[in-house]
């Protein structure tokens, strides 16, 4: 148990140090102008790298997508220099939809898994009350040929404490 909540704190420990390291009052970061290559750009989180005209700029932070005016999405660079932003929203979206599909699969999954298990206790009170009503209809027959035979037995005087017509004569 000591390992386990020890890891847990050298996770936690790692995250805030990490964010720390990205926090905004870490040492103050150069303006985007400033950088003339693509890597120096991509450093700072902030900037966007456009392509076609080497430059770099501040990331319109009021736009999801930087606009056209600034950099056509083909040629726009931001978090890596070897991935355009046209790419990185495609991959983004094709990994987003797989892991939505994985989870709506899973979800079905579990949810079929949870009606098959309670199906065999339905399968179940299934099979008894049909066990149960073979069982009675071979007892109903059962006593129809038990009264069939004691009907013949009677007629032929093989029942013994009948109260068929011949049953005093054999008796003296």
């Amino acid at each position: 148990m000591l390992k386990r909540s020890s890891g847990c704190v050298v996770v936690v420990v790692l995250l805030f140090g990490a964010a720390a390291a990205l926090s905004p009052t870490s040492a103050p970061k150069a303006p985007c102008k400033t950088f003339t290559t693509c890597d120096s750009c991509l450093s700072n989180v902030s900037c966007l790298w456009c392509q076609t005209n080497l430059s770099c700029t501040e990331y319109p932070v009021a736009h999801l997508l930087p606009p056209a005016s600034i950099c056509t999405l083909s040629q726009a660079r931001w978090g890596v220099c070897w991935v355009n932003f046209e790419a990185l929203i495609i991959a983004m979206a094709v990994v987003g939809g797989v892991l939505l599909l994985g989870i709506t699969v899973c979800c079905c999954c579990c949810c079929c898994r949870c009606q098959r298990s309670s199906r065999p206790d339905r399968d179940e009170e299934e099979f008894a009350r049909r066990r149960e009503e073979i069982k009675q209809r071979s007892d109903d027959r059962k006593a129809e040929r038990r009264a069939r035979h004691d009907e013949i037995r009677k007629k032929y005087g093989l029942i013994p404490d009948s109260d068929h017509p011949y049953s005093r004569f054999e008796n003296e």
